[in-house]
């Protein structure tokens, strides 16, 4: 295929402590493109004190003539990004959808819920305009056909990746871990979906069978102080480490000095931090929502449990954190099966599934 020139329009935020894995997906292609000899570029808004909604409203507004005047031979949208191309695109026009919005929203309440409402409107608009939407998983694809009326043929699945390589270095350099003590990880973006108050509800039912459980949380958002409260209410100050803003090397210690990993969210689009736990070889305890079964395999790489039942949570956390043969057995299906999602395999997935467009000289 001939190399091309790429423009990614990405108005979210780009800080992995703020921006969760969609930061790290859309950074992860873009690297993986270019190891493949495309050419990508970057469209974003430049730092301002605007909300971050209104800013990328303006944004995708402002787009549309620097996007037409630009020799690019693709350009792909990222959820509600490349709305304003889409108005007019006079070249070859993709959108890549992480999360579905309009799935999202259920949810979600209040002054929320009815934002997004809106940049749903928007994302279902930009998705219909595009000639091809890319999804993360079986699961997004079907919530794009559904709640977008994209036609199925149009939808293709491209999963998330990971940066194998540096996280193989980044582990190898971790120091040796110093405590002994069970230790559960968890790391999300703290949104309501994510549903972190299920694990720090567990805590209690572990502690009566494992004295010494630890809890690493990693991450922010707009439920941490919610959670800090019900840690507070349950006598777990002791018990949970909070990591608001951490860098990789930190994030990729976490992950090393843990035991098994934690996430019972309800809905996910794909769950990158599923994959940095199998690539650490930390067994998965979550929920069968949304994607996640088709990325943590149910008695291979991890437990996954009912939505909501906190007994079922607790005693799956049990099982792992008291079998020493499961975790190793669980550690070395997960080496297995994390090769497939390296980026560079995914930037060939990527390529084939946009093909028909990249193929075009590049005008329409």
């Amino acid at each position: 295929m001939t190399l091309r020139r790429i423009a990614f329009v990405d108005s979210w935020l780009q800080a992995v402590a703020t921006g969760s894995g969609t930061a790290v997906a859309i950074g992860g292609l873009g690297a993986a493109l270019q190891k493949l000899g495309h050419t990508v570029e970057r469209i974003a808004p430049p730092p301002d004190r605007l909300p971050l909604t209104l800013r990328r409203i303006l944004f995708n507004l402002r787009t549309i003539r620097a996007l037409r005047r630009a020799p690019f031979d693709l350009v792909v949208g990222f959820d509600i990004d490349g709305s304003g191309f889409a108005l007019a695109p006079n070249k070859p026009y993709v959108v890549s959808i992480k999360g579905v919005i309009a799935e999202e929203m259920q949810h979600e309440g209040g002054r929320i819920r009815a934002l997004f409402e809106v940049l749903s409107r928007i994302e279902g608009w930009n998705a219909r305009r595009a000639e091809r939407v890319l999804a993360t998983s079986d699961y997004c694809r079907r919530m794009i056909h559904r709640h977008y009326g994209v036609a199925w043929e149009r939808i293709a699945v491209v999963p998330e990746g990971i940066d194998l390589p540096r996280w193989q270095a980044a582990l190898q350099a971790v120091p040796p871990r110093c405590d002994a003590r069970p230790t559960i990880l968890c790391v999300a973006r703290q949104y309501p979906r994510k549903h972190v108050a299920d694990l720090i509800a567990a805590a209690p039912k572990l502690l009566r069978r494992l004295p010494d459980l630890q809890l690493h949380i990693v991450g922010d958002g707009p439920e941490h102080a919610n959670l800090v409260q019900q840690a507070t209410a349950l006598g777990l100050t002791e018990r949970i480490r909070w990591s608001q803003n951490i860098g990789f090397a930190a994030l990729v210690e976490a992950y090393a000095h843990a035991d098994v990993f934690c996430l019972p969210s309800r809905q996910e689009g794909f769950g990158i931090v599923f994959l940095e736990a199998m690539a650490a070889g930390l067994p998965v305890v979550s929920t069968s929502a949304a994607a996640i079964p088709e990325v943590v395999v149910q008695g291979a790489t991890g437990l996954l449990i009912a939505p909501g039942d906190i007994n079922a949570l607790a005693g799956a956390l049990f099982i792992l954190l008291s079998e020493t043969e499961r975790r190793t057995a669980y550690a070395a299906r997960s080496q297995e099966r994390i090769a497939r999602y390296d980026w560079q395999r995914i930037a060939e997935q990527f390529v084939e599934a946009v093909r028909p467009q990249m193929d075009t000289d590049g005008h329409r």
